[in-house]
C-alpha cells in the first residue's frame, strides 16, 4: 500500500471512483460485489463533516441503481457518473461546491485517470485505493468537525442543485477534445495487421458492440476467408492526438449487398473511451445497420455531432516509432510509455483476474520456459498470475520485437509464493490481500508457500531476467531499461535508498552488454511532471520519456551528415538530455 502524504490543507470532499475502487468488479461487465469497509468509510467521512461524491465512466442509471440497492445513493452527493472525461467533472464539481482543489481527494485505481484528474484540477490529492484514505482517518486534515445529522451533506446536495454540474462538466470536456486536435486514419490494408485485429475483438468488451469473438483455430480461419468474400469490406482505425498515437484501436467490417448494408464487427479499445470516435466512424460509414449485444458502455451514437475530430495520420515526432515493433514490460505507467512510442506495440502489464490485479513484472513469467507445466498446474488458473497464455504471448512478441521497453524495480518487493508444483509468482499486494479476504483464504493458505528472498536474491531475479531477455530477442533489438526516479523522495529516506540501489544494480548489469541501454528518468524527464509517490507521472512526462526512447530506437541523423549516427557501443549508456535539447551519451563506468 502506498503511504499517504500528509494534507496541507484541511480535507472537505472525497471524489471516488465506482469500478474496482468503491465495489469490486466492473458494472458494465461481470457485475460487482460491494465493499463493507467503503460503504462504512463513507459514513465515517459524512459524520466528520466531509461529504463525498462519485466520478465514474458509467451508465449513469445503471450506476445509481447499484447504489440504491446497496443503500448508498443518498449518501453521495453530485454524483457526475457518465462517459466525459473526469477531470473536468471533478473541477465542475469543485466550482459547484466552492472549495478548492486542495479541500478535495480523488480515489481511483486507474493511474491514468489519476494523472488527467491531477492535471485538471491542480492541487488535488489523488490516491489509489480507500485503503489508503482509511489508513490516514488520523490526520488531522481528516479530522473534519462532528456533524452526527449530517448537516454538510444537506447543504453540499443545496449548492450541487443550483448549478448543472453535468452541464458544466460536458461543455468543459468538449472544449478539452476540441483543443485535442484528435485525427482519426481508416486503414483499409487488414492482412498484415490480423493479430493486433483478433485481440481487440477478443479483449474488447465496453466498446464491442457486435461481441462476434474469434476464440479458435476454426474460427480465425472463417474470419479470414470473410475478410476476402463478396461485399465485405473491413478496415482498422488508427487515432492520434496532439498528445499521442495510440494506434490501432479500431476495427470493422461491414457487409453490403442489394438487400442489406450492415455492420459484422464494430470494436474499439477502451483506450479512446468518451472522445467520439466510435460515433465519428459510424457517421463515416454511412450508419450501416448493427446489432448491438450488451452490455456495452455508451451507445454509438451520443453526442449531436462529432466535429472535433478530423481525418488524417499522426502529427508530431513519436509518430516516428509507429511502425516499430515495440514490447513493453512493466507496471501500468507502460501503457502511459507506450500510448505515445509505438503503433504496434504489446504491454505485458497489469491484467484482470476475476477482480484481482494479476502483475506481468514477475521475474518467473521471463524466466519460465516450460509452458506445458504452466498449463497442467492445477492451481495456475486459481490465482492472479501469469498463465500459458500469458507465456506464448510473451514468446510470440519477443521473437520479432523491433526495441524492449522495462521497468523491473517492482521485482525489488516482496510478495513471492511458490505453489506445491515448485512454480512461483509474485503477486500484487492488493491482489494478495483481496484474495486472503476471500473464500479463497484458506485454500491459499494451504497451497501456497511464502518465499523469503533476500535483498541479493531479488537483485540476482532482475538480472537474471533482463539476460533471459537478452536470448529471447533478436541480435539488433535494444533493450531499454529504465532507472527508477528519486525525485521528491526526500521524506521516504528508506524507499529512497531502495530506489537507488536498484538503479546502481540496473547500471551495472546495462554497463556489461551492448544488447542494453540504460534510460535515466531522473535526467530525460522534468520534475514538475512527477505525483503521488513518485512511481507515476502527468501525461507530459510520459509524452517526454517517450521522446527519449524514440531518440534510442530512432536515432535522428547529425545535421549536413548522410549516414545516421552509431548505435551506443556499451550497455551502460546513460540518456542524460532533457526533451527538446540535444542528445548526448555519456557511459557509465565500466563494472566487471
Amino acid at each position: 500500500m502506498a503511504s499517504t502524504p500528509p494534507f496541507a490543507e484541511p480535507i472537505k470532499l472525497v471524489v471516488w471512483d465506482l469500478d474496482e475502487t468503491f465495489w469490486q468488479g466492473t458494472l458494465a461487465e461481470e457485475g460487482v460485489t460491494p465493499v463493507p469497509r467503503h460503504t462504512e468509510l463513507v459514513k465515517t467521512l459524512a459524520s466528520r463533516g466531509i461529504p463525498s461524491s462519485i466520478a465514474s465512466k458509467n451508465a449513469r442509471e445503471a450506476a445509481l441503481a447499484q447504489l440504491e440497492a446497496m443503500g448508498m445513493r443518498d449518501w453521495f452527493v453530485a454524483p457526475a457518473i457518465g462517459f466525459a472525461a473526469k477531470g473536468s467533472g471533478i473541477a465542475a464539481l469543485i466550482e459547484a461546491l466552492q472549495l478548492r482543489a486542495e479541500n478535495v481527494v480523488f480515489i481511483d485505481d486507474n493511474a491514468a485517470v489519476r494523472a488527467e484528474a491531477a492535471f485538471a484540477c491542480p492541487g488535488l490529492t489523488c490516491l489509489a485505493s480507500p485503503d489508503d484514505l482509511a489508513a490516514a482517518l488520523d490526520q488531522p486534515g481528516l479530522a473534519g468537525s462532528d456533524d452526527p445529522k449530517f448537516t454538510r451533506l444537506a447543504q453540499y446536495r443545496d449548492l450541487a442543485s443550483r448549478h448543472d454540474l453535468r452541464a458544466a462538466s460536458g461543455q468543459s470536456a468538449e472544449a478539452f477534445l476540441r483543443q485535442s486536435e484528435i485525427r482519426v486514419e481508416i486503414d483499409y490494408d487488414v492482412e498484415p495487421h490480423l493479430d493486433r485485429i483478433i485481440e481487440l475483438i477478443n479483449r474488447s468488451n465496453q466498446l464491442n458492440y457486435t461481441k462476434r469473438r474469434i476464440e479458435t483455430d476454426e474460427a480465425r480461419s472463417k474470419f479470414v476467408d470473410q475478410l476476402d468474400r463478396y461485399g465485405h469490406k473491413p478496415g482498422i482505425v488508427r487515432v492520434s492526438d496532439k498528445y499521442a498515437d495510440y494506434g490501432i484501436v479500431g476495427f470493422f467490417l461491414t457487409l453490403a449487398t442489394l438487400r442489406e448494408y450492415s455492420l459484422r464487427q464494430f470494436v474499439f479499445s477502451c483506450r479512446i473511451l468518451g472522445i467520439g470516435v466510435e460515433q465519428y466512424v459510424y457517421d463515416l460509414l454511412k450508419r450501416p445497420e448493427i446489432t448491438v449485444v450488451e452490455p456495452v458502455a455508451h451507445p454509438i451514437v451520443s453526442h449531436e455531432s462529432v466535429d472535433w475530430i478530423t481525418e488524417g495520420g499522426p502529427k508530431g515526432e513519436v509518430a516516428a516509432l509507429r511502425d516499430r515493433k515495440l514490447v513493453l514490460i512493466g507496471g501500468c505507467d507502460m501503457l502511459q510509455l507506450s500510448t505515445y512510442c509505438s503503433m504496434h506495440s504489446t504491454e505485458f502489464t497489469n491484467r484482470d483476474v476475476r477482480g484481482l490485479m494479476k502483475r506481468l513484472d514477475d521475474p518467473f513469467f521471463i524466466l519460465e520456459d516450460d509452458t506445458d507445466r504452466i498449463r497442467r498446474s492445477e492451481t495456475r488458473g486459481r490465482l492472479p498470475a501469469f498463465d500459458a497464455v500469458d507465456l506464448e504471448e510473451r514468446d510470440r512478441a519477443l521473437a520479432d520485437a523491433d526495441a524492449l521497453v522495462v521497468s523491473f524495480y517492482r521485482m525489488m518487493e516482496y510478495n513471492y509464493f511458490r505453489d506445491r508444483d515448485g512454480l512461483t509468482a509474485r503477486f500484487d499486494e492488493d491482489a494478495l490481500r483481496k484474495l486472503l479476504a476471500s473464500d479463497q483464504a484458506i485454500w491459499f493458505a494451504r497451497t501456497m508457500t511464502f518465499q523469503h528472498f533476500s535483498h541479493e536474491e531479488r537483485s540476482d531475479l532482475v538480472r537474471r531476467a533482463l539476460w533471459r531477455l537478452a536470448e529471447r530477442t533478436p541480435a539488433d533489438c535494444k533493450i531499454i531499461v529504465l532507472t527508477e526516479n528519486t525525485r521528491k523522495q526526500e521524506h521516504l529516506p528508506n524507499p529512497l535508498k531502495l530506489r537507488r540501489l536498484y538503479n546502481e544494480l540496473v547500471a551495472g548489469i546495462c554497463a556489461a552488454s551492448d544488447k542494453f541501454v540504460l534510460l535515466d528518468i531522473d535526467t530525460v524527464t522534468s520534475e514538475e511532471w512527477i505525483w503521488d509517490d513518485g512511481f507515476h507521472m502527468h501525461r507530459q512526462g510520459y509524452f517526454e520519456l517517450a521522446q527519449a526512447v524514440k531518440a534510442i530506437v530512432c536515432p535522428t541523423p547529425e545535421p549536413h551528415s548522410t549516414t545516421p549516427p552509431a548505435r551506443t557501443t556499451r550497455l551502460g549508456t546513460r540518456i542524460t538530455a532533457s526533451v527538446g535539447a540535444k542528445f548526448r551519451f555519456d557511459a557509465l563506468p565500466h563494472r566487471p
